[in-house]
């Protein structure tokens, strides 16, 4: 995958340069493959670098006349122009530096120019032309250092620029692509396309049409449009070629037979050749021509990829790649083989390639003698006692009770001796075994465990002479699977932590972490994209056990009561059924209340009688 920051080549190819988060400016020198120029700007935490872009500046020179001597007074001075290349660097506080690679240091600041964060920049034979957040685009007056022009680039942040091969006309985009004529400074032509922000933008005439190329950040694809009056009318693109993931560098130029020649590079690590010819709109997508990967062959003998960095077309119709992580990188000129589809490219890994001599683990040197006079040389641990076969030498463990000592299963040997050895050590000495044997199978059991306190003791007791060979083996597990990851990750930190000095000391330190760095690099470059998808699988998976947990809860929840609602037949039979006996209840109603009332009556009459016999017996 390739890193993410700013990078350009000069314009010679001889010079690629690379600015990323932490304001760092590195410069390779492509023939060489070596690293010429590591700058750090003195602001580079409040103002870190956002864009970059290769200039040509011309500087007057200065040389006094060869007659100086003899005529002084007729001296004359001579006034060369010397094109010098140079580093426009856009940055996050509106600042523009101009870094000249010849002296290593910085030769302008441009200021006052732009009050937000420099978005994008480009360079032509009309000038240096820049924008920012404040929705501002401005030309430069680089000799002069100051601002030349200053106009408003619409209501949308600008994050790509560049002037058209003729010069006329300067082409700024967003999500949409604006035309803007130099002279009036006023919009001429708009088109639409992408759906994301625009990132990359380049220029290429053939005879006098001009044809800008169009690459945006989440789109797969690059599109061709026309700036002539026709192709401002029609506001669509002539052509869209194809990509397999988003394009972090791109690359235009002519050939003899008029073909526009388009080097991509996306953001998985490879590159993409297309061959366009211009012949009115094409309906169909283009797929590339050819499309190279680089490989290598590692230790375990499998084909791994090596990312591809960036890309640039040459003058003699080269394609120039970087390759490999930003502490191994390496550029190589290749020839297009236009005859295959997919031109894969065997390079040695820089990382496994150099030679490094294997030392033992432990180095003992043979005592040096001199009468009955016992020397010891540098790194002797123990001197060597010479034992005879009537000497008795003290009680001597047998080999079964050693093993034991060595034995990872401490409670084994505690239920046996009755004693608990320490972990650390006897790790220690297995760990020492296990190195300079190449066993991996003591390696494996050794290493293999997430107790950090065992980790560190076994490290504290680890001799120095072990660590570079520790490395090595770390190394391996740090390219493997997720579980021998975390636990070389472990063994790394405390590591480091705990052995610093020494590593310090060494004059290869760069080669031995060198590879551990890159790699880690590597990893931490697909961090964002694994988040992203590990939120997207944990927001699918999210509604799927909601889902889930409702079904479940219909399911489980049984009904108390059921009801069964009848037919309409059954109702009306049921309805009668209910009328009828409605009446006959209130039928008997009505006889038993009569009878209650003629039962009342006839009690009434006889105490009503009881009473009149009552008083006339009185």
């Amino acid at each position: 995958m390739a890193s993410s920051g700013c990078s350009a080549f000069s314009q010679d190819s001889k010079l690629w340069a690379y600015c990323g988060r932490d304001g760092r400016l590195k410069i390779w020198e492509t023939l060489t493959n070596t690293l010429k120029h590591d700058f750090i700007p003195n602001l580079h935490l409040s103002s870190g670098c956002s864009v970059l872009q290769w200039i040509t500046v011309g500087q007057q020179s200065t040389t006094p006349s060869p007659w100086k001597k003899r005529k002084r007074k007729s001296a004359s001075i001579v006034e060369d122009m010397e094109q010098k290349q140079m580093i426009a660097m856009g940055t996050v506080d509106g600042k523009i530096i101009i870094y000249n690679p010849a002296s290593a240091s910085v030769d302008k600041v441009l200021e006052n120019g732009h009050s937000a964060a420099v978005t994008a920049i480009t360079w032509s034979s009309a000038g240096l032309f820049t924008a920012a957040d404040d929705h501002q685009i401005v030309e430069w007056n680089i000799q002069e250092g100051g601002i030349k022009c200053k106009w408003k680039s619409g209501k949308n942040k600008v994050t790509a620029l560049v002037a058209s091969a003729d010069g006329k006309s300067i082409i700024s985009a967003d999500r949409s692509i604006k035309c803007w004529d130099l002279e009036s400074k006023q919009l001429v032509g708009t088109f639409t396309g992408h759906a994301n922000q625009i990132t990359f933008l380049k220029s290429v005439q053939i005879d006098d049409n001009n044809y800008v190329i169009s690459g945006a950040n989440g789109d797969s694809y690059l599109c061709i449009w026309s700036l002539s009056e026709q192709g401002k009318k029609n506001k669509t693109s002539l052509a869209t070629l194809t990509m397999q993931d988003d394009p972090v560098s791109v690359s235009v130029k002519l050939n003899d037979n008029s073909q526009i020649i388009i080097l991509a590079t996306n953001r998985s690590g490879q590159c993409h050749l297309f061959v366009y010819q211009p012949n009115g709109v094409c309906i169909k997508p283009l797929k590339p021509t050819v499309t190279v990967i680089i490989t290598t062959e590692s230790i375990s003998k499998e084909a791994a990829s090596i990312p591809i960095q960036s890309s640039h077309l040459t003058e003699d119709n080269k394609m120039l790649i970087a390759f490999g992580s930003l502490l191994t990188l390496t550029f190589d000129r290749v020839v297009p083989d236009l005859t295959d589809i997919v031109q894969v490219l065997v390079r040695k890994d820089i990382k496994w390639t150099k030679d490094k001599k294997e030392e033992a683990v432990t180095k003992v040197k043979n005592a040096i003698t001199d009468g009955d006079v016992e020397y010891l040389a540098p790194g002797a641990p123990n001197s060597v006692v010479k034992r005879t076969k009537g000497s008795s030498g003290g009680s001597q463990l047998p080999l079964q009770d050693r093993l034991e000592n060595l034995s990872l299963n401490v409670e084994a040997y505690a239920s046996a001796s009755g004693k608990t050895p320490t972990k650390g050590t006897n790790k220690t000495q297995l760990l020492m075994q296990g190195l300079s044997s190449k066993d991996k199978n003591i390696l494996t059991t050794v290493l293999y465990i997430r107790d950090e306190n065992v980790i560190k003791n076994t490290i504290v007791n680890l001799p120095v002479q072990a660590v570079k060979p520790l490395i090595v083996e770390l190394m391996g597990m740090l390219q493997g699977k997720t579980f021998p990851s975390k636990i070389a990750v472990m063994w790394i930190k405390i590591l480091i932590t705990t052995h610093a000095a020494h590593l310090l000391s060494l004059p290869d330190i760069d080669e031995l972490l060198g590879p551990m760095l890159g790699f880690i690099e590597d990893k931490l470059t697909i961090l964002p994209e694994l988040s992203r998808l590990r939120g997207r699988v944990a927001l699918v998976t999210g509604q799927i056990s909601h889902l889930n947990d409702k079904q479940s809860d219909d399911i489980t929840n049984e009904c108390l009561l059921t009801y069964q609602d009848p037919d309409s037949d059954a109702e009306d039979e049921d309805d009668i059924d209910r009328v009828e006996a409605a009446s006959e209840s209130d039928e008997n109603w009505d006889e038993i209340s009569d009878q209650d009332d003629m039962q009342e009556d006839m009690e009434n009459g006889r105490s009503d009688l009881d009473d009149d016999d009552a008083s006339i017996c009185s």
